[in-house]
């Protein structure tokens, strides 16, 4: 039974690879054919839109078009781009000047040809990105969206990693929420039950990493850590932690 189930995990795995495999090359393809001007099209932008807006409006695409958004066998809404027509679109511009795509609009289109995007669009990694890390992107622009976006994960029910924790404590340690808006964001996880308790450990570490400042910040993060979490292991880890991210005195950065 045992041999089955591993059999049956492998070729799932393998299916992945291959369903990954398929639509990387499926997006480069499309990287190719797409230009500035087709791609601002598929995003529904006029040119000389800024970079910002091109992000924003990506992000709203990606939470109705990726494929953890989208229930398997449901039908696409007419006039909806395919997700990996957005996410080929998206590389595009992000490979180019956006007053670029300006200025040779008019110029394109009095030559009658809209010309092909010279942006460099390879070596993209075939893994696939969850939703949740794409909405996570955004904070490296925008920190101060870490709520917005951590309200984004839990209605949409994504599925919550340490990556994602981590992700959005940095944005909160940079945006000047520090450490009360990031023990929110982990309390709020614990009580939809998100947190396995390896997760919670590792989300702990993530809070020290990021939002520790001194002895009492440290001691306030510490005191999130239930009574029967509170095993030799876990409080090892915390303290093995804040001796990686301390300065001379011990606790502050």
């Amino acid at each position: 039974k045992k041999c089955r189930e591993n059999c049956s995990v492998l070729t799932e795995m393998r299916g992945r690879r291959l369903l990954a495999t398929t639509l990387s090359a499926h997006r480069r393809a499309l990287c190719t054919a797409l230009c500035p001007q087709s791609s601002l099209a598929v995003f529904g932008l006029p040119p000389g839109t800024s970079r910002h807006e091109i992000k924003r409006r990506f992000y709203e695409l990606a939470k109705v078009t990726h494929p953890d958004a989208v229930p398997e066998g449901s039908e696409q809404p007419a006039g909806q781009p395919t997700f990996i027509e957005v996410l080929a679109a998206f590389e595009v511009l992000m490979a180019v000047d956006v007053p670029l795509i300006a200025s040779t609009a008019a110029n394109n289109a009095a030559r009658g040809s809209a010309g092909a995007s010279r942006g460099r669009t390879g070596g993209s990694s075939v893994r696939r990105k969850s939703l949740s890390e794409m909405l996570c992107d955004r904070l490296e622009d925008e920190p101060a969206a870490a709520a917005d976006v951590w309200a984004d994960i839990k209605q949409r029910q994504l599925p919550v990693v340490a990556a994602t924790l981590d992700c959005l404590f940095r944005a909160c340690a940079r945006s000047g929420g520090g450490l009360p808006a990031a023990i929110e964001i982990m309390r709020d996880a614990s009580r939809a039950g998100l947190l396995t308790p390896s997760l919670r450990a590792a989300a702990m570490v993530s809070l020290i990493k990021w939002c520790k400042e001194d002895r009492t910040s440290f001691e306030l993060i510490v005191d999130e850590i239930d009574e029967a979490e509170r095993t030799p292991e876990v409080m090892e880890t915390m303290s093995y932690a804040n001796f990686l991210y301390s300065g001379v005195d011990g606790y502050s950065k």
